[in-house]
């Protein structure tokens, strides 16, 4: 049934104002990398909208390896059959290496969004950088996207803050709208290895110190530690197991015993510990969430529930002492 006859919201994830989109998206974005076919994408979906979410994570090469494209067209059919496409905004992203140059980026976008069956993304972000390309020769490429209409605003993914920095300026010095958004990975537990090549954490103090300073919105990818707050049980199982690679270290094993704990005194679960920490950030962000099924989808809503004090974030982050809890 079409999510959009009858809809009944509950408890509905907040939304909030994203500069350039033009109205309100919701506060947690749904990735949309792990579902290629309609069947298994449709029942998360429908109850992601049915709770009230509007905000979907999409890239040009998601699904790459197994049907290219696979991913936006089965978003894009979903948003059609539910007659719910001019209800929602997606974040599209192009240019992953090796096809990262401004020229490509339209091509893409264009493929991107009759693919998902719209005529514009509400926001679009390089996916990559190429740091031997001038970082005015992208700002020119996507802001001229935005001016014709194709994105309502623009943005970087896995950017250094120093490039992203150099954008702004160049952006400002030649009046032309700036980047709105950065999504970069940021999650409670540390990223110490990229999951992918050429991602990019702002797990650093000094690195959220500068988002809050520049006022970017972040869009963090993997906001939830990618499983390492449900599927870890002992220390031996994580420093031994398949997250260990990316995120196994003896710190973030203390957030991990340090999130169970304040998840058994509040009654929720580790995770929306974890999640919390990230929608708390002195900065805007907009956390992208990754649920395959709508259990896994339900248990991370519980999160928006979750109200963290000053020194209980200073704490969970290993910024305060066990006592300070």
């Amino acid at each position: 049934m079409p999510v959009n006859q009858g809809l009944i919201v509950q408890t509905p994830i907040p939304r909030q104002h994203l500069s350039g989109v033009g109205h309100e998206v919701s506060l947690l974005a749904l990735g949309t990398s792990s579902f290629g076919s309609l069947d298994r994408a449709a029942p998360v979906y429908d109850r992601y909208a049915e709770r009230g979410g509007t905000f979907f994570d999409s890239a040009w090469v998601y699904g790459v390896n197994y049907s290219p494209g696979c991913c936006e067209r089965t978003l894009g059919d979903w948003m059609s059959s539910r007659g719910v496409s001019d209800q929602m905004t997606v974040l599209a992203k192009g240019g992953h290496p090796p096809y990262c140059t401004p020229g490509e980026l339209e091509t893409q976008l264009d493929e991107s969004l009759e693919r998902l069956q719209l005529d514009r993304a509400g926001l679009y972000m390089l996916h990559r950088d190429d740091a031997n390309i001038p970082v005015g020769e992208f700002v020119d490429a996507l802001q001229s996207l935005v001016q014709r209409g194709h994105a309502g605003a623009y943005g970087f993914s896995n950017w250094t803050l120093d490039r992203v920095g150099e954008a702004i300026a160049y952006a400002r010095s030649h009046d032309l709208p700036g980047p709105v958004a950065l999504s970069n990975q940021l999650s409670l537990a540390v990223m110490h290895r990229p999951v992918y090549p050429g991602c990019i954490h702002v797990a650093d103090t000094a690195a959220r110190q500068w988002l809050e300073r520049e006022g970017i919105v972040l869009i963090p990818w993997s906001s939830q530690g990618r499983g390492v707050f449900t599927a870890v049980g002992s220390e031996a199982s994580f420093r031994e197991g398949e997250l260990a690679e990316c995120w196994f270290s003896s710190d973030n094993w203390k957030r991990v015993e340090r999130a169970r704990k304040l998840a058994t005194d509040r009654g929720v679960q580790p995770v929306n510990i974890a999640l919390a920490w990230v929608l708390h950030q002195p900065f805007s962000t907009f956390p992208i969430i990754g649920p395959r099924t709508c259990e896994e989808l339900d248990a991370s809503l519980d999160a928006l529930d979750v109200r963290l004090s000053e020194e209980e974030l200073a704490w969970l982050n290993l910024e305060a002492h066990e006592e300070g809890a």
